[in-house]
C-alpha cells in the first residue's frame, strides 16, 4: 500500500507538472506543446509554459506531452498537431533549410518563438568497468538516443569526431529515461543523453549505481565550436551528480521553443508576454529554468523569429 501510495502521488505530480489542469472553459482553444521524454528538463518545462498559458493567456488551453523530441516534434508543428515544441537549434536549422533527415523536404513554416537554456550532452558508464572514456566505448552496447531523434544526431555528430561510426558500437535507440533504465539492469554499456543539467534522470540514475562521465575535453569542444557553433564548451560542476567528484567537461547547446507561421502575431506575443511577466513561476519548477532569461531568449536562434516574438523582442529592444 506504501508503495501504491508512492506511485500515485508521483503520478498525480507530473500531471501538475505537465500542465494537464482542468480547463476554466470549454469552449478553450486547445494548444498541445510537445517535449521529451518525462526524464528531462523539457518536459517539466512545457508543463509550466502550459500553465503559464492557461493562466495568463485568455481563449486558450495548453496541455504538454511527452515526445520523441527535435524531429518529431518539428513533423508535428509542420502538421499542426502541436501549437508549440521544443527543439534542438541543429535540427531546426535542418529542418528549416532541408538538409539531413529533411533532404529536399524542408520545413519553411518554422518558425523560433524563444531561446531557453543550454542542454548538455552526457556520455556515461558505470564505474569500475573498463570504459574511462568516449574512445573506449568501440564494440560496446551503447544507447544513443530515441530514434531520428536530436540527442541521437548529435551522438552521431561527437561520435565521427572520435572516429567511431554505428558500425563501431552496438547502438540502441533509447530515450534518456530508458537509457538510466538499461544501465541499471545491465542491458547496455553506456548512454548517451542531452538534458539540462542536473537531470532528474541522472540525479536518479546516480543514487543508484555508481557512474562515471566521459568527457570531451575542452580542446576537442573547441574544435568542435568552430566547425559547428551551435555547439559549445560547457563544464558541469563536480557535485552535481552524487558520486561526481570532479568537474565533467561536455557540450552544450541552447534548447528552443518552435511554431507555426500560420500562428497568430497575438498569440506568440501574449506566449512570450505570459512567461517573462510571470518568470518566477518557472523558477520554481526547476534550478535550470532560472538561467532562462529575456536575454538568452534571442541567443542561437537558428530559423526566423515568429512576428510576434518579433514585436515582443523589439518592445524590449533585444532585436532590430
Amino acid at each position: 500500500m506504501k508503495n501504491l501510495s508512492k506511485c500515485f502521488l508521483g503520478m498525480m505530480c507530473l500531471i501538475l507538472t505537465a500542465g494537464l489542469t482542468i480547463p476554466a472553459d470549454a469552449a478553450d482553444e486547445r494548444l498541445a506543446i510537445g517535449t521529451a521524454s518525462t526524464g528531462g528538463t523539457w518536459y517539466p518545462l512545457g508543463g509550466g509554459v502550459a500553465n503559464m498559458i492557461n493562466a495568463h493567456v485568455k481563449g486558450y488551453y495548453a496541455a504538454a506531452h511527452p515526445a520523441g523530441a527535435s524531429l518529431e516534434n518539428i513533423r508535428a508543428i509542420s502538421k499542426k498537431q502541436d501549437a508549440l515544441a521544443l527543439s534542438m537549434p541543429d535540427t531546426a536549422f535542418q529542418a528549416f533549410n532541408g538538409t539531413e533527415a529533411f533532404a529536399k523536404k524542408p520545413v519553411k513554416e518554422l518558425r523560433g518563438l524563444m531561446s531557453t537554456y543550454p542542454i548538455d550532452i552526457q556520455f556515461f558508464a558505470l564505474a569500475g568497468g573498463k570504459i574511462k572514456t568516449i574512445a573506449d566505448l568501440k564494440g560496446k552496447k551503447v544507447a544513443v538516443g530515441a530514434p531520428g531523434s536530436g540527442t541521437e544526431a548529435m551522438a552521431r555528430y561527437v561520435l565521427n569526431v572520435f572516429n567511431m561510426t554505428y558500425d563501431d558500437i552496438d547502438e540502441q535507440f533509447l530515450s534518456a529515461t530508458e537509457t538510466t533504465e538499461a544501465l541499471k539492469d545491465g542491458n547496455i554499456d553506456a548512454g548517451i543523453v542531452t538534458l539540462g543539467t542536473p537531470a532528474p534522470a541522472l540525479i536518479d540514475l546516480a543514487t543508484q549505481r555508481d557512474i562515471i562521465f566521459l568527457d570531451i575535453t575542452p580542446d576537442i569542444a573547441e574544435k568542435i565550436n568552430k566547425e559547428f557553433p551551435a555547439y559549445f564548451p560547457t563544464t558541469v560542476p563536480a557535485g552535481t551528480y552524487k558520486g561526481q567528484d570532479k568537474p565533467h567537461h561536455t557540450l552544450s547547446w541552447m534548447g528552443i521553443f518552435v511554431v507555426h507561421q500560420d500562428m497568430s502575431e497575438k498569440l506568440a506575443y501574449d506566449i512570450l508576454k505570459a512567461v517573462f511577466d510571470h518568470k518566477d513561476e518557472l523558477d520554481k519548477i526547476h534550478a535550470q529554468f532560472k538561467t532562462i532569461s529575456l536575454e538568452n531568449a534571442v541567443k542561437g536562434m537558428p530559423i526566423p523569429f515568429h512576428p510576434g516574438a518579433q514585436k515582443f523582442f523589439k518592445e524590449k529592444g533585444l532585436i532590430q
